[in-house]
């Protein structure tokens, strides 16, 4: 268990020291967004589950609309510790109020779940393959551009009291984490390094099938212009739902 807590601490510290690193002497921007996000679980059967999720972001205290995501995802569960998935995103990206770029995102991911004590422990490995396509006046349009992008993400999930004495699924808990991007193809030139996001997470779990989190999210974003970086301070509120759609037996 020693072991488990150094090396946790480790990834941790090592993913500070890059981004201070890259940091140094460079230009950063600064900014902040407010994330709007709905997760859904439905259990299909003991082994498969199906993820859709939706959201929209917004920019300068809800000024400016930024992004919005529509993904599913279809999970298989190899053992109550390790699932792997697959699924597909799509997002548009707005400047100026429309809609300027749209992205269509396959993507594969690893996940394995560990305890320490009573806590949680989460990591995925996700892959992505992001197409990109202009948007004008209100039409797809050019061949686009391709570059895939890998995500580490390892988040620590720590129960902190409960809600009600005779409903132990009613609880609170606080997320930590990290998740660490990074890109790659023949468009990528100054931006192998593509984000880090560190995350806070106090979630208030309801029941076992229902919760809220309001995140905060530092992100730190490399540009595509050389030395050149987005510090964004976000605020993330999260709905999670679960839903059991498999044969239950009788």
């Amino acid at each position: 268990m020693l072991f488990y807590i150094i090396r946790v601490a480790c990834v941790f510290l090592l993913l500070g020291i890059a981004i201070n690193t890259i940091a140094q002497e460079k230009t950063i921007k600064k900014g902040n967004q407010q994330w709007l996000q709905y997760y859904a679980q439905i259990k299909l059967s003991n082994k498969w589950t199906l993820l859709p999720d939706a959201g929209y972001r917004w920019a300068n205290n809800f000024q400016a609309s930024s992004q919005y995501l529509i993904r599913v995802g279809l999970n298989y569960t190899l053992n109550p510790n390790i699932q792997l998935g697959g699924g597909f995103a799509h997002f548009g990206f707005y400047t100026s109020g429309k809609i300027s770029k749209v992205e269509f995102r396959p993507y594969e991911e690893l996940g394995i779940k560990s305890k320490l004590g009573n806590m949680d422990i989460n990591n995925r490995v996700r892959i992505e393959e992001r197409f990109f396509k202009p948007v004008v006046d209100g039409k797809i349009t050019g061949p686009g551009t391709l570059n895939f992008r890998f995500r580490y993400s390892l988040i620590a999930g720590i129960p902190l009291f409960n809600l009600s004495k005779t409903n132990t699924e009613a609880k609170v808990l606080l997320n930590i984490g990290d998740e660490v991007f990074f890109n790659a193809g023949k468009t990528i030139v100054y931006n192998v390094f593509d984000q880090n996001r560190f995350l806070i997470s106090p979630t208030v779990q309801f029941s076992k099938n229902f919760a809220v989190s309001l995140t905060y999210n530092r992100q730190f974003a490399a540009t595509t212009t050389a030395a050149t970086y987005n510090q964004t301070n976000v605020i993330w509120l999260q709905i999670k739902q679960k839903f059991n759609a498999g044969r239950r037996k009788s």
